[in-house]
């Protein structure tokens, strides 16, 4: 064998052995490609739906608060706790609530979403401030948290108080004073507006009516 047959022989092998380098290089970069690319294409697709499942939750949020704001004895006649879920069926005005212990469940694309909120009592201090044991219940406040999610995915919550519209209350003891108290007024007193046949001076504090011949 002449000496030049050698030498190409040589180079045709050293050839095939870098393509086969070079192929399994290849291979390894597009293994690593899709190893990175797969999560992180997965990871856009989770945070679309955060988003989505976030907006839902806050639009039932806005929605309670609007409700409550209407119609506060509804609010007080619900029970509260966390096992306690509702939603608002707001297809209709005014907006009416679901029957205890109920999610929502809604389509968005091609994934479910769910959303549901439950309403805890609040106590106060002496000083007003909202404390979470040893205080007075109060009527006028709720604390309101909205649970959030999608099939398969992460739950998330947000919470806010529901405070009643009016927070304070009127009280008058004594009708004692009779007529002559012109309104509106700002403060309590002894007296009413006017009356006929009220009878405001047997027991003080209550007004009785007056029947002529009795």
């Amino acid at each position: 064998m002449h000496a030049g047959a050698i030498r190409k022989d040589a180079r045709s092998g050293q050839s095939l052995a870098e393509v086969l380098i070079a192929v399994a290089i290849g291979a390894i970069l597009i293994t690593a490609g899709v190893t990175l690319i797969v999560p992180a294409l997965q990871s856009n697709k989770d945070a679309a739906k955060i988003q989505v499942a976030a907006s839902l939750g806050k639009g039932l949020l806005d929605n309670v608060r609007s409700w409550a704001g209407g119609n506060w004895n509804a609010v007080l006649a619900l029970a509260t706790g966390t096992g306690n879920t509702y939603y608002l069926n707001t297809s209709s005005s005014p907006f009416t609530v679901s029957a205890p212990g109920s999610v929502q469940s809604l389509v968005v694309g091609t994934s479910t979403y769910t959303r549901s909120f439950y309403l805890m009592d609040v106590e106060r201090d002496s000083g007003g401030n909202i404390v979470t044991s040893g205080g007075t219940y109060d009527p006028s406040t709720k604390l309101l948290t909205v649970v959030y999610g999608w099939l398969g995915g992460t739950v998330n919550s947000m919470t806010t108080y529901l405070v009643r519209s009016n927070n304070s209350v009127f009280y008058q003891t004594s009708w004692a004073g009779g007529p002559g108290a012109a309104g509106p007024v700002t403060s309590t007193n002894s007296q009413f507006a006017s009356s006929t046949n009220i009878d405001y001076g047997t027991a003080t504090g209550s007004l009785y009516v007056a029947i002529p011949g009795y």
